[in-house]
């Protein structure tokens, strides 16, 4: 999957940006400035450990905690089944989520785990500090990777479901909804969601709402 995913959505102007180009992208057309009003934030990126993939470009308030963090990830990624997380950093030390982000140094990387069973293991970076506009939600999410997209292994349409039972045997698990009816594995599908938890335990993306949504869609 490396190399499926490079390009995302900018939630601010709606531009598609590649990964590594969203920080030239986010400094040039929406850096904020200095008033004293703004608000006094640090600029995370968050992506799936093993794949990266998947992404997510943020910003939270310095006094916000991590458990604001958690709260954000389990909605947009992870929640299922109201499973145990937790915040370390390098070296297996664990962070508690009352921190709060202005404790932690700008270029630190922790890494965050949901489900100490079926582990989804995120990496976070804490890029720089920057400032917005004081607003109501502490997360403010600025940019997200475009939905992955997979074909179904029996027609070559573009595939509805995963199949759990499949994946766990190494077969390829992505199905069509037509396909997925009469799969031998049918009482094992998940929905194909844009999370690094497609797949895993009962995840089915019911509390993810943050879906880009714009009617155009604009090189940046």
């Amino acid at each position: 999957m490396e190399s499926q995913m490079t390009k995302g959505h900018c939630y601010l102007c709606g531009a598609i940006v590649a990964k590594s180009g969203f920080l030239k992208h986010f400094s040039s057309r929406h850096s904020g400035g200095e008033e004293a009003e703004n608000q006094k934030c640090v600029l995370l990126k968050v992506e799936d450990a093993e794949d990266k993939v998947y992404w997510l470009y943020l910003d939270m308030p310095l006094t916000s905690t991590l458990k604001t963090l958690d709260t954000f990830l389990r909605e947009i990624w992870l929640e299922c089944c109201g499973h145990m997380s937790a915040f370390y950093q390098r070296g297996g030390v664990e962070i508690g989520k009352s921190t709060k982000l202005e404790r932690i140094p700008t270029g630190s990387v922790l890494f965050y785990e949901y489900d100490f069973g079926s582990t989804t293991e995120l990496r976070i970076t804490f890029l720089h500090p920057v400032s917005r506009p004081k607003q109501r939600k502490a997360v403010r999410l600025l940019a997200r990777n475009l939905p992955l997209l997979f074909e179904c292994g029996q027609c070559g349409e573009a595939a509805d479901y995963v199949c759990c039972e499949c994946d766990a045997m190494e077969e390829y698990p992505f199905f069509c909804e037509k396909c997925m009816a009469s799969h031998e594995h049918e009482g094992c599908a998940l929905p194909v969601v844009n999370s690094p938890r497609m797949g895993v335990c009962a995840y089915c993306g019911e509390y993810d709402v943050y879906e880009y949504s714009d009617g155009t869609e604009k090189e940046g």
